[in-house]
């Protein structure tokens, strides 16, 4: 297995947290995209889009970092990186889909203009406006993750991709000075990924 990652890259810090986490033996390769790595022929062979990070499993190839920790947890299944039942499953899945299409778009232009080591790496400051609307809509997905949590460790009990998937955009906000004062279970939660030796072996890799 070969993950292909860039550095300060949330996506990819989803990604290789999962893999680190599943066990499975792997390499990671480095993709330099302030170099345009990610536009050369040989990388758009394995992600025609460019983006990182992308995915090889001797032919099989791959793109999308919710899917391939998808695939690495079902390979894995040692891991129990997903519950069994079909509803256990459903239950992960809709974790994965709120964060892709919810969290983490409200997560990036806020730490684009909070989040110094992110703007001096990428040589922006963000946008206050789009910051100010990303926290409002922030505002409305915390809670749905602060109920969720409420007596539990983690948001379908046992440790899952379900949690994999928000540690690196919500370490980002939480990095850049983000108030989770009205969320003491999600900051709790938070804590609790980013002191796993798998993220914290992930962080020195993709955001150290």
């Amino acid at each position: 297995m070969k993950l292909y990652y860039g550095r300060m890259s949330g996506n990819s810090a989803r990604a290789v947290f999962g893999l680190i986490e599943s066990g499975a033996a792997h390499e990671l390769s480095f993709v330099d995209t302030k170099k345009g790595e990610n536009r050369s022929a040989a990388y758009l062979a394995v992600n025609p889009m460019g983006k990182i990070p992308a995915f090889e499993d001797g032919p099989f190839r791959l793109w999308e970092s919710n899917a391939i920790n998808w695939y690495i947890a079902e390979t894995h299944a040692e891991a129990h990186l997903l519950p069994t039942t079909p509803q256990g499953r459903a239950a992960v899945q809709r974790w994965l889909y709120f964060q892709s299409g919810h969290v983490t778009p409200a997560c990036v232009p806020l730490f684009r203009f909070t989040n110094a080591r992110m703007q001096a790496f990428w040589g922006s400051k963000g946008d206050a406006a789009q910051a100010e609307s990303a926290g409002t809509e922030l505002a409305r997905y915390l809670p749905v993750l602060e109920s969720a949590l409420q007596g539990r460790d983690w948001l379908e009990r046992d440790f899952s991709l379900a949690d994999i998937a928000y540690a690196p955009h919500l370490s980002l906000v939480a990095e850049g000075g983000y108030d989770f004062a009205r969320y003491p279970a999600v900051r709790k939660w938070l804590d609790r990924l980013l002191e796993r030796p798998a993220w914290k072996k992930t962080a020195s890799i993709v955001l150290g």
